[in-house]
């Protein structure tokens, strides 16, 4: 008794204390969401199977609410069934840009390597050069990350190690590539940028480093929908000129609601990666599946396009980044 009595008290001691699925049903209802889509009983079974409350009612802030009246304070035209296909299309979209973070990476590694020939270099001096360009802490962070993944012991990298090990004392360019995370990839590049005096490999740069976040957060499962509404983070940096040229070549011309999409944080990182992809993979077949993948994501959308039309703000977000998916990675391709 005495341990259900410190539980109780443990539970009132916090604002918002852990709900049951029917718990959390109810206050849905009392926040205005209705179950016409979906119904209780579907949605017990999705928070309970499928989703968390948490993750599915994130989606809530794409929402405007009742400003007045009886009903103030609750969500206008939401319904369960509306948080369960955004958070579909999400997770659709998330690993598409997912795919697509990780194809930019490497064909920008591919196209270094490439430079690194026409500039005649030999492969180990560009690798040294770019640890003596760091600062302390910097140089160490990195050789001491790679001591320990080539090391012996529990913290031994089990697919890079004995690579990174092969080469610790002497490390050639190539290696070094396979081997680094992509943050040290996105300073090794500037490093050549500025190396090569390379004005198209700097506004890359600018643009990997938008490429780098956005795969950060398709890597740890992060959403991303809930995000396209205009009181989101916005991007703290002004378009790299590179992708202001490309969008003006391609007839979106600049416009104040060009600006404001491409204000949005997660547009914009999503617009870099798009325009990494086109600029950087030679690869047709690899320009192909993501197309095709991006067509899937648009094709999704469109299923429930009637309920969307809803919220006109969300579908003015998903309509601009599909106007940049024609530009950069139509389904022609």
């Amino acid at each position: 008794m005495a341990g259900n009595a410190n539980l109780a008290q443990a539970k009132a001691a916090h604002k918002r204390p852990m709900l049951s699925v029917s718990q959390q049903i109810e206050r849905l209802k009392e926040k205005g969401l209705t179950y016409d889509l979906c119904d209780e009983a579907q949605a017990a079974d999705i928070l309970a199977k499928k989703n968390n409350y948490l993750r599915i009612t994130s989606y809530r802030k794409l929402y405007e609410r009742q400003m007045e009246g009886p009903n103030v304070g609750k969500y206008v035209n939401l319904d369960f069934g509306d948080l369960v296909a955004i958070s579909s299309l999400d997770r659709q979209l998330r690993e598409a840009f997912l795919t697509m973070t990780i194809d930019v990476e490497h064909f920008a590694k591919l196209k270094v390597l490439s430079q690194l020939e026409k500039e005649g270099e030999d492969g180990y001096a560009i690798v040294t050069d770019f640890y003596a360009s760091l600062n302390h802490a910097g140089r160490n962070a990195i050789q001491g990350a790679m001591k320990v993944r080539g090391g012996e012991g529990e913290r031994h990298d089990a697919y890079a190690g004995d690579l990174i090990a092969h080469h610790l004392q002497d490390m050639p360019v190539w290696v070094f590539l396979e081997v680094i995370d992509f943050g040290t990839f996105v300073d090794f590049y500037l490093f050549c940028a500025g190396r090569w005096h390379n004005d198209a490999m700097l506004q890359e740069h600018y643009a990997l480093k938008s490429v780098k976040a956005l795969r950060n957060a398709t890597a740890h499962n992060h959403c991303i929908l809930n995000g396209f509404t205009r009181a989101e983070a916005r991007a703290g940096y002004t378009t790299p000129q590179a992708i202001t040229d490309s969008l003006n070549a391609a007839g979106m011309p600049r416009t104040k609601a060009r600006r404001a999409k491409l204000s949005n944080l997660r547009i914009a990182q999503m617009a870099a990666t798009l325009y990494c992809l086109s600029t950087l993979c030679t690869s047709e077949s690899a320009m192909a599946r993501h197309a095709r993948r991006l067509a899937a994501v648009h094709a999704a959308y469109e299923a429930h396009i009637d309920r969307y039309r809803l919220n006109s703000s969300f579908v003015s977000f998903f309509d601009f980044l599909f106007r940049l998916v024609d530009i950069w990675v139509p389904c022609g391709t």
